[in-house]
């Protein structure tokens, strides 16, 4: 099939005048945001003379077509957009790192991928890097502006031959297993059906073929805000950039002085928005205005949809994953069905899920269900956004985790995880619960019999954990915990902020044999452990809010 940039290029091509891109200006005063537009055209150059630059640089170093190059970037610049869709045109394949990422972690990820070079943002490498010891490839650094990039003195060559199922892009879980984000690769196939098809579906507030310009959600190296380029470009909408995924209120409304329209929101910040909402007649007012707003990553609660639906807000939940992209999303049109989403993706499918009853959903879920079937959202190997096959978990294609009732023919709800990943932290990132227990197992053998790590939509991760002797004194405790500590600290390092234990105060310690746990293999149940230690969690909760 044609590289997803041959048809990228064609759209970009097709609107040169149009906004495609609304840069925000960090000021360096407590002033109002302000917005730089970039046009298409503006866009498709820079990406062009991007893409001549590596080409010329990358092949000195013995990168072909269709290798893997890391991209080490801070995700807030423009010319990170640039950078990904220059080496993307020059035929490479750009694997995008964020911030976060360290030396140690990009030579394991590299390991994984066959990434040939790592392009950096020169502020993250220090001079004491030594490339073949510490990473073992060449490192580039990225122009400090995109001025300084000459204008191609020939054509650029063509794009490789590729086919559906060959990386185009890989970017990585919000989430580690055991200390490394897992590199998530998305096909050729995936990128041209996300782009064509689903963000179609996903956003239609406007058939009337009215520009859309909606904020981004997340830093440049998370793969729903840098592919907006594909899916914007192929109908000529825009996007503009915000400066954090939970913006203030004036920033808010700033954006709809530039032409916002439609909002893509996580869960947690849009129900902020809502509280904002009832108490201030401007925002309740902007909300309402808007052509659709889009919440994803988690539900709302009950009272935050009732009331939304009340208001006239044009309110529509999406499920989305980095392995498989858009799958479900609330049909504009049908009022007062949230959470219930409807199938948008052709190739899902859901299949009964085995071992695990209502009782053992986390609180929020169990207190929605109805009572129904729970299904797994299931892509088979030939469904367009089924994950590349280093990514999947089931031999003929891949189970997303989350579980879902129909609660209507047709119309699903989102029921909390199936699998020992949950969600954590301020943006409710992804937490990799079993590599964190097995290394306080591990390190802590002589100390921990069991244990097990909760905090599925909360702040801070806890830790119970149930001791190998008996602890006499707060004094013991305290010591025991302190071993815990000492022993995970530099595990701990390798960790994203959300999944770190750093406190006395994320460790509860239990007798041995006193957490529930499953009959029939004697698992330590993590719902139920959070339920009958409900008062003492919600204390340790109320105790980090302030600080995340």
């Amino acid at each position: 099939m044609p590289h997803f940039m041959t048809w990228v290029l064609e759209a970009l091509a097709k609107y040169p005048s149009r906004t495609l891109f609304k840069e925000l200006v960090h000021p360096r005063s407590q002033c109002s945001p302000s917005w730089v537009s970039i046009s298409y055209d503006t866009f498709l150059y820079d990406l062009g003379r991007s893409a001549a630059y590596w080409i010329q640089n990358l092949t000195k170093h013995g990168v072909n077509p269709n290798d893997v190059v890391g991209l080490w970037i801070t995700g807030v610049k423009y010319s990170d957009l640039v950078h990904i869709y220059g080496l993307a045109r020059a035929g490479f394949v750009p694997q995008v790192l964020n911030a976060n990422a360290t030396i140690p972690i990009i030579r394991d990820l590299f390991a994984k991928t066959g990434g040939k070079v790592l392009i950096s943002e020169p502020s993250f490498v220090s001079d004491s890097v030594d490339t073949d010891k510490d990473i073992g490839s060449p490192i580039l650094f990225i122009p400090g502006d995109l001025s300084t990039l000459p204008a191609p003195t020939c054509p650029l060559p063509n794009l490789p031959d590729v086919a559906p199922t060959d990386r185009a892009l890989i970017f990585h879980t919000s989430g580690t297993t055991s200390g490394v984000p897992k590199p998530i690769p998305e096909t050729h196939r995936w990128i041209t059906y996300q782009a064509q098809v689903l963000w179609a579906r996903a956003f239609h507030c406007y058939p009337d073929g009215r520009p859309l310009m909606i904020n981004n959600i997340g830093f440049f190296a998370n793969v729903g805000s840098a592919t907006a380029i594909t899916y914007l470009s192929w109908s000529g909408h825009s996007f503009i950039q915000t400066s954090k995924s939970d913006f203030e209120v004036d920033e808010f409304l700033a954006m709809l002085e530039e032409g916002l329209n439609a909002l893509f929101l996580y869960a947690p910040w849009f129900s902020k928005l809502l509280t904002i909402a009832r108490n201030n007649t401007s925002v309740l007012a902007a909300l309402k205005g808007l052509g659709q707003i889009n919440y994803t990553g988690a539900a709302l609660n009950p009272e935050d949809e009732i009331w939304a639906s009340e208001q006239g807000i044009a309110v529509t939940a999406l499920y989305a994953t980095t392995e498989t992209s858009i799958n479900l999303v609330s049909p504009l049109a049908e009022k007062g069905i949230l959470p219930g989403m409807r199938v948008v993706n052709d190739g899902c499918k859901f299949i009964p899920t085995r071992g695990l009853d209502q009782n053992d959903l986390d609180a929020d879920s169990q207190q929605r269900s109805q009572g129904g079937q729970l299904y797994d959202l299931f892509l088979p190997a030939n469904a367009d956004t089924c994950p590349h096959a280093s990514v999947r978990n089931r031999p003929n294609g891949h189970i997303t985790g989350d579980l879902f009732e129909e609660v209507k023919p047709g119309l699903y709800c989102f029921r909390g995880r199936n699998d020992d990943w949950i969600r954590t932290g301020k943006y409710f990132a992804f937490c990799d619960t079993k590599s964190i227990e097995d290394h306080v197992l591990t390190s802590c053998a002589d100390l921990v019999r069991n244990c097990v790590i909760v905090g599925h939509y909360k702040p801070i991760i806890v830790l119970f954990v149930e001791s190998v002797q008996p602890i006499t004194s707060p004094a013991d405790e305290a010591k025991f915990k302190a071993a815990i500590l000492d022993r995970i600290a530099a595990f701990n390092t390798r960790l994203i902020f959300h999944e770190r234990i750093e406190r006395e105060a994320q460790i509860v310690c239990a007798p041995a044999g006193s957490l529930p746990r499953t009959r029939e293999k004697g698992n330590i149940r993590r719902k139920a452990v959070e339920d009958e230690h409900s008062m003492r969690l919600k204390e340790i909760y109320a105790g980090f809010e302030d600080k995340i």
